[in-house]
């Protein structure tokens, strides 16, 4: 596992939800929150648990995999877990230095549950992706301080070249997680095009463009932090998941917590492809993630 380069070691101060496209208007009907764990809009269910499992090229080839697997605090619905990242819905998260969280540290997408009391749990012994010509990579369950997490064993690297296509995954499964089998790891095209109207840098009014892929169910994901951020006590990281409409400014609630003098480093970008599934009390995300060229 590969940790994201961008300071993302925080503690969100706030979140939007938002329905429609990818435009800072289509935002303008969400709410924002100081802070998550004030959040009490999920709606309840019975899903207590949810894992991920992401496959990452950069620039088409193979770059990274990773997984890994939480108990919520309260039980979600469903429907809201299993809709939440179809493609029709931009969300936001703003953070500031804090306590760091395995979903802000690794390079590959990892699904965020608007929930503080939130644990990391195993899932068994191993995490396998194959195709029908047999293993293609097996992930081992570790540890590094309190996070667990599955990934390639100590020396290891993901075969060379393109992730290959008809691509499963398989979970052993645990006491908390239900064992998943060939759960379908979905298919996406580099997202290319990438591009921001502003000079070398971030403000709150960037236009960020690039080719859409028009599957009406991909994503892309657009992170950015203060420049010079991590030797800022005033330093912040945006992220933002938004429909693949192939345009992105960033909503009015978003930019008012910025303010307008936010200046960020230039942004990283990718695609994203998420097959969700469920067992029992168990939501499984199978992310296919292609990151842009950087600028």
């Amino acid at each position: 596992m590969r940790l994201i380069q961008l300071s993302l070691t925080l503690t969100v101060v706030g979140l939007v939800s938002s329905c429609g496209g990818g435009s800072g208007s289509s935002a303008d009907q969400s709410d924002i929150a100081v802070n998550v764990s004030s959040v009490t809009a999920l709606p309840e269910g019975d899903v207590m648990h949810y894992g991920a499992i992401t496959v990452s090229d950069d620039i088409g080839v193979a770059f990274d995999v990773v997984g890994s697997f939480y108990t919520l605090g309260q039980g979600v619905s469903a429907d809201y877990l299993l809709t939440m990242l179809n493609g029709e819905t931009t969300h936001c998260q703003i953070q500031d230095d804090g306590v760091v969280d395995f979903e802000e540290i690794s390079v590959g997408f990892t699904p965020y549950v608007p929930d503080s009391e939130k644990q990391m749990v195993s899932a068994g012994d191993a995490v396998v992706l194959s195709t029908p010509s047999g293993t293609y990579v097996s992930l081992q369950e570790q540890t590094a301080g309190s996070f667990l997490f599955y990934d390639l064993p100590s020396g290891s690297q993901l075969p060379q070249g393109s992730i290959p296509d008809e691509l499963v995954v398989s979970v052993t499964g645990s006491l908390e997680i239900p064992p998943f089998m060939d759960a379908l790891v979905p298919s996406i095209p580099t997202l290319t095009g990438v591009n921001f109207n502003t000079d070398s840098s971030v403000s709150v009014n960037t236009r960020f463009s690039w080719e859409p892929s028009g599957n009406p169910q991909a994503l892309v994901r657009i992170q950015t932090q203060t420049a010079g951020g991590f030797f800022r006590e005033d330093g912040v990281s945006v992220a933002c998941v938004t429909p693949d409409s192939g345009t992105f400014t960033f909503p009015p609630g978003i930019q008012s917590l910025l303010g307008e003098g936010f200046v960020g480093e230039p942004p990283i970008m990718s695609r994203l492809l998420v097959n969700a599934t469920k067992d029992s009390d168990t939501v499984l995300f199978v992310v296919r993630e292609s990151f842009a060229e950087e600028f």
